[in-house]
């Protein structure tokens, strides 16, 4: 007969190794801006006590008192959704700062949690408590989510690998929602915490989703990458005022390493682009160091760079294939959005893509016209 009880046992030791491994990456690396990443770890801690403590209780036979582990699971559990609403915010915020204001956050979770323990009668209420919290939380980041990509502009070129980070975890929050409602269910229903089908279907889950966060960790994915990352224009404006900040020998060469890199990988004319995190790691350099050489050395940033090669490449198509379509050139420059490559193509020629055609057509006909 399977033992349910050790089976969810040991998917939960897992997920706290899982958890606490990611927690260590996460406050080990430096970051431009680490309040952000920290956060992100301090959630991964308390999910790791979540179910270290589920584990411990599961074999010393203490079921729901409030004692021990029985005593912390319920409490750090009332502060995991204010510590994940406060990382969003701080992700929304500019600068990236934690505020004196947000440990109310904290301190109603604790306090309501003391209440209920303090009042016997009210214990029952615990789980509800707990759940009420997770919802709530949920719908204030919704809230903070609303506005799309437009809120996270101050990232710059990490809006949208931080947008779909953090949609994935409101994803994330929404599944153990779900997952912690089923599991209240079925123990009202009678059936024991060491035997509910819903909670090894969400040791499951999150066994799954934290294997995913630490391959996208040890990859350097950009979904993650962009916490250690973010704040280039608060450098970029230091390198404007001190142009000494990195060597200029050193910015030469990562420079012209970085040319050589976009010239025959053509990175420009990726598909789905690259991120400055992307590149640093193709060139086994810190993103820091690569961004600091293309400002100090070419004079703009990193995606201004890459879009002055885009339009470059649009140029000389437009020029040698007069009869490829506007889209196509667009396309195959490296461009997937029409507006933006109008927006760039004018910010660099100071004319639209079709007038720039037909400007080199009528200057081609009048100087084939003068030779005959």
């Amino acid at each position: 007969m399977i033992n349910m009880t050790s089976i969810i046992s040991h998917i939960q030791t897992a997920n706290a190794v899982l958890c606490l491994l990611m927690a260590v990456q996460l406050l080990s690396m430096s970051a431009m801006r680490p309040t952000p990443k920290r956060l992100l770890a301090l959630n991964c801690l308390l999910y790791a006590h979540q179910s270290l403590a589920l584990v411990i209780m599961f074999n010393s036979n203490i079921d729901r008192s409030l004692s021990g582990f029985g005593f912390t699971r319920p409490l750090f559990a009332m502060l995991l959704g204010p510590a994940l609403y406060l990382y969003f915010s701080c992700v929304h915020r500019q600068p990236s700062q934690i505020k004196l204001s947000d440990a109310v956050h904290f301190l109603i979770g604790i306090l309501i949690f003391a209440l209920l323990v303090w009042i016997k009668p009210l214990r029952a209420f615990i789980d509800l408590a707990i759940t009420s919290s997770f919802v709530i939380y949920f719908c204030l980041i919704a809230l903070q989510m609303r506005a799309g990509k437009r809120a996270l502009a101050h990232l710059d070129s990490h809006a949208e690998p931080a947008y779909r980070w953090l949609v994935c975890l409101m994803i994330m929050a929404l599944i153990n929602i779900t997952l912690e409602l089923a599991v209240n269910l079925e123990m009202r229903a009678g059936v024991k915490l060491r035997e509910s089908t819903s909670l090894l279907i969400a040791s499951l889950a999150f066994f799954l989703i934290n294997i995913t966060m630490i391959v996208a960790a040890l990859r350097r994915s950009a979904w993650l990458e962009w916490m250690y990352q973010f704040g280039q224009q608060t450098l970029q404006a230091t390198i404007q005022v001190n142009p000494s900040a990195i060597d200029p020998e050193l910015a030469q060469q990562t420079f012209e390493r970085w040319q050589n890199l976009v010239k025959t990988e053509r990175l420009h004319q990726l598909e789905f682009g690259i991120t400055l995190a992307q590149a640093a790691k193709k060139l086994q350099m810190p993103a820091r160091q690569l961004s600091n050489a293309i400002n100090q050395i070419y004079g703009h940033s990193f995606s201004v760079y890459l879009n002055d090669q885009r339009i470059q490449e649009a140029q000389n198509r437009l020029i040698e294939h007069p009869d490829m379509s506007i889209i196509d050139v667009m396309q195959a420059s490296g461009f997937s959005s029409k507006s933006n490559f109008n927006k760039e193509f004018l910010r660099v020629c100071g004319t639209s893509p079709s007038a720039y055609r037909d400007m080199h057509r009528q200057a081609a006909s009048t100087a084939a016209n003068e030779l005959a």
